[in-house]
């Protein structure tokens, strides 16, 4: 009887390709959980062979760590049968044979063994059907500092924290980071631009001192260039808040 070779699916979403210049171009990103770390590891050996204990086996791999550290940097190479892993020397060497600090640098090769390549001939990928158009960027939440609300409350003049992924501001040319932030008041649907520019811009944060609104319901919108790759995105993204913000009448 033939014996039947077991496929391993792995589900995947599309999210906009920031390389190429078509906007239609969009690349897979594997749809997984969390990072497995040494105690999941364990956990999992510990489900299949009772007789281990996780903190047991936790020590012994990371003792078997240490000495792949040390065998690296004694210059050996290390095959721990999933991965190969081979010191090495860039930059480029001319009369002088010496290492030259920030011409030379000492890394780490590293490619997936046989093991690995035999297991990733027997997986597949399968659409889950979601297209992420705005690349799994989004603003999660908005802090008042004046009050510590985080229900949406907003107090003119102070200064705010926005969380979120993908956030950072990279302005076009032509343009400011304040710019690229604005409120909309949802009554009158004024656009108001952020007069002062953010004191920190980061990627999952940006912090900054609101302008003087007055009472009503706004929506805040980040656009940006922005792209984890480091290449600038090929157009704007727009990123809103999930809820309404709001100034309260004084």
């Amino acid at each position: 009887m033939a014996t039947v070779k077991k496929i391993y699916e792995w589900f995947y979403y599309l999210i906009e390709n920031t390389v190429t210049k078509d906007p239609t171009d969009r690349i897979a990103k594997v749809k997984s959980k969390k990072t497995k770390t040494l105690d999941d590891l364990a956990g999992r050996i510990v489900q299949q062979r009772t007789e281990y204990r996780k903190d047991t086996l936790v020590s012994i791999y990371r003792m078997m760590n240490e000495a792949k550290l040390e065998f690296l940097s004694q210059g050996e190479k290390v095959n721990d049968e999933i991965t190969l892993l081979e010191p090495a020397i860039t930059g480029n060497f001319y009369e002088d044979s010496t290492f030259v600090d920030g011409r030379h640098s000492c890394v780490i090769n590293s490619r997936v063994t046989g093991t690995v390549q035999a297991m990733l001939r027997q997986a597949k990928g399968t659409y889950n059907g979601l297209n992420l158009e705005n690349g799994g960027a989004a603003i999660d939440s908005v802090t008042d500092s004046a009050t510590g609300a985080v229900n949406g409350e907003i107090t003119p003049g102070k200064t705010v924290t926005i969380a979120g992924k993908k956030i950072r501001v990279v302005p076009e040319e032509g343009e400011t980071v304040a710019n690229c932030i604005t409120w909309t008041n949802l009554d009158t649907q004024q656009v108001i631009e952020q007069e002062d520019a953010p004191v920190v811009n980061d990627p999952g944060k940006i912090i900054l001192q609101l302008p003087e609104l007055t009472p009503g319901q706004y929506a805040l919108t980040v656009k940006t260039l922005f792209s984890t790759s480091g290449v600038n995105l090929k157009a704007p993204r727009y990123i809103s808040s999930k809820t309404n913000l709001y100034v309260s009448q004084p």
